[in-house]
């Protein structure tokens, strides 16, 4: 092994000048360097070629060019390749098989007719799938015998059920139409796999990618195991076509109480958050399961997402949710993540999706479906019961992907390498330590050279954040929408030139003090090995417990890159080992001190340029050498070429730089579009930028000594064209457009001829402006009234000239929403428990909210009022029609969810319910509800009537985008004032639904 860079230098890394010795004044022939028996002798003619000689030396010695050229290939590099590991036109090939061409046709067909229209629950495009789903199915179910179908609209699927979230329980009550084909297996001894998808969209997106794509493969699926040459599968697979997820996951919630879901024990979940690219593997429920996914041709995932949905960074939910948590089941989660700005859009059309999109869905999941059907897994053995001692199949999985290559391993396993690197490489530095400096002490070590690169470190990161905040942030608050990456490089740029200027800034500070036998590239790598060392040591730990919202599966990156840092250093540290012990060489005097920054090059231990310039002559310093010492000391330099850099080099930076940066893309390309979401994201997005920037710095920083006089050039006018960039260009364009939220309201209490346009978005977004140039706001002369709300978000709100039109018979808005308080509180016992009734006519309607509170509810009064609601199963009220006893203990109900004799659906909660939703099929069907509550007496001054009352807040939401027709044909859009905006909004403004509807009408009673 070569000796370390700077094993022979003088006191401050230069190397020695001509001097009366004819031993530095003799040049060799062919300007080769004298041999180890003499400095005067010409090399032999058997000795390698002199241009061999010269390119070794020029490309592995430590020189400024050698450097900067492999630092600039190592980048380029990693960027070109985490590039192809991520697009969807380098990973991908198109079906080669007639049997997947003819599935791959056919579903794309489906996804075309899927996505024609608009279809959230509450409108006519619902049913429309719905209708043309159960046409595709009937048309396959009859080619095999072992193939069926059953609709939940057959009645037994009605459901009911709470769910709390922190003091706020939500009962959800859900009329369910799912469609579910099971492909029978031929070993009914095998627990089923589910493959899920919802094929409802929200209000503003035709819902191509969510979930458009997850349904056409739940279809592919059942066409490929309907043809003929198709043998039966062993394991039996449930196809789930579930309807309303997008607003409370009811559809997969809705599943769990089908018949077919009790043999169900594995489940693939196919999903869109994004719209369009490559889909990835999101999260998986256990190792055990997730390692099946590295059989499948194109798999695509990491674990850092896991992390992120797990530890509630992504703020949205999936079918997964259900299926994990209420169903028990082991399963996958498998996404479009990008990009985001078109998701729940009407960007989410059949125009900005490819094929070759749907292909990589439908091939993993038809890949991940035959490898879990086709016979028995291990995880089998845990359904029959068996007991797996050593078993990790349960534990949390670590995972990741590269270039269609898969890689997981459970947590524990990985908690095992983790704590063995620990151990391991304390043990195998220190005692190299010792002997270095405790036995040979030939490497001298001052506080200067120590502290140095933390303190360049911490310095430039202060700076940068700086930066950051007073210029990125306040010239261009959204650019990260934009082009996240671009502040990425910028800041790496500044970060880089930051930690070259101080580091050498020091050196220059000090070079009259420095130290012969000092190392500082090596000093660096310790010093970033420690560094990876803690951090590994705290994710380690996390590790031991980890649990959802305090999940670590995602830092596995640390462990390589702690291994291939501590390495690097071994091999450092061997070198001094093995080095002769120090002689004794005197200081450098003033005199002798260069700037750091100047013609010549800067010497940090190259060791073939150094033995160059004193065989030539060509130095300007000397060494403080006694004559008969310098042929020694030319030995030594000539004996060694010290090219363990280039080792150190190719182990740390290019493997390090590739793991950093492609992590660091997922991440940023997964949530940069949340910018547009709050403040909260905002700030978190710009600590994120910065970080990756930093992390993407820290490979590179014990070779920034020797970088390039012209790459630091570069760097300063890469970071001056950088600002320069941030300054002019634009947030928003047509590809990365402004994203707002709408909704028409009408509030019945206040006037039931009018409707308000509320637009809610960012703070400092031109989202005024877009509303200003808008016709009906132009031509009412009255600006949209911006109000701000909590976390940066603002609502813009203006009087509407265009009413929504679902009602052709309405005269008014009360048609739309109207309630009969049926019977109000019966008891007569003021400490008992109160009971009303009423009945809520809704047109044209699928959806209503109801929120509960006391009458004169004081602040010291937190606890939910209602403890009971009932839903009749008849329509309209009769003489024959009950509630409940007011004294609910005498009543025998049950807590949770029941049923009465009649078919009526209970929920009670003694807790207390604060919110009640309604979803039903029947578009015209009144919703006959019933409560239970307790009396408020949290205060004295209340009278005994108010104390008594309940305030229902009602509010019901429509979605149909449909035209209707007049009597006269006359064709209308029954949303013209979304029409309107979708209409006559610039390019770069995207509009999404801002809840479950795009019109709501709301009404309070008092019962």
């Amino acid at each position: 092994m070569s000796e370390p860079e700077s094993s022979a230098l003088p006191q401050n890394g230069s190397v020695p000048a001509a001097t009366s010795s004819p031993a530095l004044n003799k040049q060799t022939p062919h300007g080769d360097h004298p041999s180890e028996s003499t400095a005067e002798t010409p090399k032999k003619s058997n000795s390698l070629p002199n241009i061999l000689l010269i390119f070794i030396r020029a490309t592995f010695g430590y020189r400024k060019t050698s450097l900067s050229l492999l630092v600039f290939l190592t980048y380029l590099v990693v960027v070109v390749l985490s590039y192809i590991d991520n697009s969807l036109d380098y990973t991908t090939l198109l079906p080669t098989t007639p049997t997947e061409r003819s599935v791959l046709r056919k579903s794309w067909l489906d996804l075309q007719n899927i996505g024609k229209q608009e279809h959230t629950y509450g409108s006519s495009g619902n049913d429309f799938v719905h209708h043309y789903l159960e046409q595709q199915i009937l048309g396959e179910v009859t080619k095999k015998k072992y193939i069926e179908y059953d609709n939940d609209l057959n009645g037994n699927n009605t459901i009911l059920y709470g769910a709390r979230s922190g003091d706020f329980n939500s009962v959800s009550y859900y009329e369910s139409n799912n469609l579910v084909v099971r492909i029978n297996g031929s070993n009914s001894e095998l627990p089923a796999l589910l493959v899920s998808s919802h094929f409802d969209s929200v209000p503003s997106s035709f819902g191509v990618t969510d979930d458009g794509m997850g349904v056409a493969t739940l279809l592919g699926i059942l066409y490929y195991y309907a043809i003929k040459t198709t043998a039966q599968p062993e394991r039996t697979i449930v196809l789930n076509f579930n309807n309303n997820e997008e607003f409370g996951l009811y559809g997969a919630t809705a599943f769990l109480s089908h018949p077919w879901s009790k043999n169900v024990r594995y489940f693939l979940n196919l999903e869109g958050t994004g719209a369009g690219g490559r889909p990835i593997l999101f999260r998986g429920t256990d190792y055990g399961i997730v390692k099946h996914f590295a059989g499948v041709r194109y798999p695509y995932g990491t674990s850092i997402f896991q992390e992120g949905f797990n530890n509630h960074l992504i703020h949205s939910e999936t079918d997964y949710k259900v299926y994990k948590e209420s169903g028990g089941l082991r399963g996958l989660d498998l996404a479009f993540y990008k990009p985001r700005d078109l998701y729940h859009t009407a960007g989410d059309n059949i125009k900005n999706v490819s094929p070759k999109s749907l292909y990589l869905m439908l091939a993993t999941s038809l890949d991940f479906t035959n490898i879990i059907t086709k016979g028995p897994i291990d995880l089998d053995n845990e359904y029959l019961g068996e007991d797996l001692q050593g078993n990790t199949s349960t534990d949390f999985a670590i995972y990741a992907s590269f270039l269609n290559y898969f890689f997981s391993i459970p947590v524990t396993d990985f908690f095992v390498f983790s704590i063995g690197l620990l151990v391991i490489v304390p043990l195998a530095s220190l005692p190299l330590l010792l002997v270095i400096f405790g036995y040979k002490k030939n490497w001298q070590l001052s506080f200067v050279n120590v502290i140095k690169l933390p303190l360049s470190v911490v310095s430039s990161a202060i700076v940068l954040h700086i930066l950051t905040e007073t210029i990125v942030v306040n010239l261009n608050e959204f650019l990260p929408n934009n082009s996240p990456l671009s502040i990425v490089f910028i800041l790496f740029a500044v970060f880089l030139f930051l930690n070259y200027f101080i580091l050498n800034g020091i050196n220059l500070l000090f070079l009259r003090y420095k130290i012969v036998n000092h190392d500082e590239k090596l000093i660096a790598i310790i010093e970033t090995s420690f560094l990876y060392w803690v951090i590994l040591l705290w994710s380690t730990i996390k590790l031991a417990n980890n649990k959802i919202g305090d999940d670590h599966t995602g830092e596995y990156p640390f462990i390589l890159l702690s291994a291939l840092q501590a390495f690097a250093a071994l091999v450092g540290l061997i070198g001094w080992g093995v080095k002769p012990p120090r002689r004794r060489v005197k200081k450098i005097t003033s005199h002798e001190a260069q700037p750091l920054l100047n013609n010549r090059e800067q010497h940090y231990g190259s060791h073939d340029l150094e033995v160059e310039r004193v065989v030539s002559g060509s130095s300007s310093l000397s060494l403080n050498l006694e004559p008969e010492e310098v042929d020694v000391k030319v030995k030594e330099y000539i004996k060694t070429f010290s090219y363990d850099w280039s080792l150190q080099f190719l182990t740390i930076v290019p493997l390090s730089t590739y793991l950093i940066y492609n992590s660091g893309y997922l991440i940023v390309d997964g949530i940069n579009k949340s910018i547009q979401e709050s403040l909260i994201a905002e700030k978190f997005i710009f600590k994120l930028l910065q970080l990756f920037a930093i992390a993407l710095t820290i490979p590179l920083l014990p070779f920034v000594y020797k970088l390039n006089r012209l790459v630091v050039y570069g760097l300063v006018g890469f970071s001056a064209v950088g600002f320069l960039f941030i300054a002019s260009v634009e947030p928003f364009d047509q590809k990365n457009p402004l994203k707002v939220r709408f909704i028409q309201k009408v509030d019945l209490d206040n006037s039931t001829t009018s409707s308000y346009v509320s637009v809610l978005g960012r703070v400092g977004s031109p989202l005024s402006h877009v509303l200003a140039d808008i016709p009906s706001v132009k031509e009412s002369g009255k600006l949209p009234v911006c109000e701000p709300l909590t976390d940066g978000n603002q609502a813009c709100t203006y009087k509407s000239a265009l009413p929504p039109y679902f009602v052709p018979e309405a005269t008014s808005f009360s048609d739309y929403l109207h309630v009969d308080v049926l019977k109000n509180s019966s008891s007569s016992n003021p400490f008992g428990l109160l009971t009303g009734e009423i009945q809520i006519k809704t047109p044209k309607n699928r959806q209503c909210t109801l929120n509960f509170k006391s009458s004169q509810s004081s602040k010291r009064h937190k606890e939910a009022p209602v403890k009971t609601v009932i839903i009749f199963n008849k329509s309209k009220p009769n003489n024959d029609t009950k509630v409940f006893s007011s004294d609910i203990s005498a009543s025998g109900i049950p807590e949770g969810f029941s049923r009465d004799k009649d078919g009526s659906f209970i929920f009670k909660d003694l807790s207390g319910i604060d919110q009640l939703q309604l979803n039903k099929l029947d578009w015209d069907k009144p919703y006959h509800l019933a409560f239970q509550w307790v009396p408020n007496f949290a205060d004295s001054e209340f009278e005994e009537s108010d104390s008594k009352k309940l305030d229902v807040s009602i509010q019901c939401f429509w979605s149909d985008l449909t035209h209707l027709s007049d009597e006269d044909g006359t064709v209308r859009s029954s949303i013209p004032a979304y029409e309107e905006l979708l209409h006559f909004s610039p390019n770069y403004v995207s509009i999404a639904n801002w809840d479950k509807g795009l019109v709501s009408v709301s009404k309070a009673v008092q019962i």
